[in-house]
């Protein structure tokens, strides 16, 4: 009779633990169907570096995918706009026009409007006919993907609302002479830190009219010694500059101690230029200052009562 009682024990306590999974995967799995939202977008990829010049006259094609990863239905449309830079941490204009801008007006799609359906997607090729009269350099746009919905409150003149919207962008270069100039008009690495990451910066001017990229190296030494505790050369940060613009751009050393001396070297690249900046980095939390700076005083102050002592006895 106790193996038996012993027995249904053991049954009901692995029943419950069943149902306790059970339960706990459905829930994890409403949660989860909960957690996608109604409309969301998505671009695959997100920009198109043209690698080869274009010649005038010659016509490009390429592709992207605009994605639903909601839970409804949307209508997309596409336009086209300029692709331009207005201030050191790049921040995007899509409105001013300039001679560097005007791709977006030789731009044409495929699949100008239509829907998607939720988990699918809508593969949009472009078409790119360069005039034959257009000047070597650059060239930046944006494709414009715009998710309408009848839901919410519509635009006025709209059957349909805009809720959300995401930029393909395009970089491309004309092919004839270009001007590749570029300077590195910062590259400074901090002396002292009081608490980690290990932060550098840089700023690069490129000067030409066409688009470069700039590459960033951080290596970190210890204070005696040639081994690195940390660097990215193998996989170093690579930004593109677009012509006459400058550029800001930090690296940073997120493992670095809260105490510490170290030789922190960064260089940075464009065309031909580089620039190297190696500097001793000390690395000391305020309050450890604090209390050297302490002890520092009291030094001076058990030193300085030792000689007016001494006197007074001589």
């Amino acid at each position: 009779m106790k193996s038996n009682h012993f027995v249904r024990k053991a049954l009901v306590a692995l029943l419950a633990m069943v149902a306790s999974v059970v339960a706990s995967g459905s829930f994890v799995s409403i949660a989860s169907a909960v957690d996608i939202p109604d409309y969301r977008l998505q671009v695959t990829p997100s920009f198109n570096e043209i690698e080869k010049s274009l010649k005038p006259g010659e016509t490009y094609t390429g592709k992207f995918k605009a994605q639903n990863t909601g839970s409804k239905e949307f209508r997309y449309e596409v336009d086209f706009a300029p692709y331009s830079i207005v201030d050191e941490n790049y921040s995007i204009d899509s409105q001013t026009e300039s001679d560097y801008t005007q791709l977006s007006k030789w731009i044409t799609v495929d699949k100008p409007s239509g829907t998607i359906e939720p988990d699918s997607e809508v593969e949009i090729e472009y078409t790119i006919r360069v005039p034959r009269d257009v000047a070597a350099g650059g060239q930046y746009a944006l494709i414009n993907v715009k998710m309408l919905t009848d839901d919410g409150e519509q635009t006025e003149g709209s059957a349909f609302k805009v809720i959300q919207q995401i930029g393909f962008r395009v970089l491309a270069s004309i092919d004839g002479t270009t001007r590749k100039t570029a300077s590195i008009t910062d590259n400074k690495v901090p002396g002292f830190i009081f608490n980690p990451p290990i932060t550098v910066s840089s700023v690069v001017n490129n000067s030409g009219n066409i688009h470069a990229k700039a590459t960033y190296v951080l290596q970190v030494f210890p204070l005696f010694g040639d081994e690195e505790v940390y660097t990215n050369e193998e996989n170093p940060v690579e930004l593109t500059i677009l012509p006459e613009t400058k550029r800001y751009n930090e690296l940073s050393w997120d493992g670095a101690p809260h105490l510490g001396i170290f030789r922190v070297k960064q260089t940075v690249k464009i065309f031909d230029e580089v620039s190297v900046t190696e500097k001793l980095v000390f690395l000391c939390p305020i309050w450890f200052l604090f209390i050297v700076l302490l002890l520092i005083f009291c030094v001076i102050f058990w030193i300085v009562s030792r000689v007016r002592s001494r006197r007074k006895e001589a």
